[in-house]
């Protein structure tokens, strides 16, 4: 079974969290006696997922939206996405509730919300305004988001465990990965 991690990130802390999950998603396979290959890679490197058998697709959101190149991906791939498992994640300053952009609902709501995706996970981001450009800075300021790390590393082996628990069950059904 080949397992992708598609991640958009501007500053790499998106990134971070893909190449976390992916080595989360191999040891979890393993322990399974699942037989899979994890790749983590940029979305913009993607050409097609014609070779892919499951996907983790996560963007950083920037007021309210994905980044474009997971935003191309998904709309250049639907038919793809449509008949693999594939999960979505979004990152970026939250609140305790996994709110963004000052309590407006979750990023994307259109890709969020996809019949074909298994799941929707918000992980909080990574904010250091030395690292922003200035006009960064400003839609910052004027959204409340708060500087720190805000990415959890317990939630991120959680929610990859649970993948795999899934890919777990949806091997032993397809039984021809």
């Amino acid at each position: 079974m080949k397992v992708l991690v598609a991640t958009a990130s501007r500053h790499g802390s998106t990134r971070e969290i893909g190449e976390q999950l992916g080595t989360a998603l191999s040891a979890g396979l393993l322990v399974r006696e699942v037989d899979a290959e994890v790749e983590v890679l940029d979305a913009d490197q993607i050409e097609s997922l014609a070779d892919v058998d499951a996907l983790i697709l996560g963007s950083a959101v920037y007021m309210g939206r994905w980044l474009k190149s997971a935003r191309s991906l998904v709309d250049r791939e639907t038919e793809r996405l449509e008949s693999i498992p594939v999960w979505l994640f979004s990152s970026g300053p939250v609140d305790d509730n996994g709110k963004t952009d000052g309590g407006k609902a979750t990023p994307e709501v259109k890709i969020a919300s996809a019949a074909w995706a298994q799941d929707h996970h918000t992980f909080g981001g990574k904010l250091d305004r030395a690292e922003l450009s200035w006009g960064e800075r400003l839609v910052a300021s004027a959204v409340h988001a708060t500087d720190g790390d805000h990415r959890s590393s317990s939630e991120i082996g959680e929610w990859a465990d649970e993948i795999c628990g899934s890919l777990a069950e949806m091997s032993i059904v397809r039984n021809d990965w």
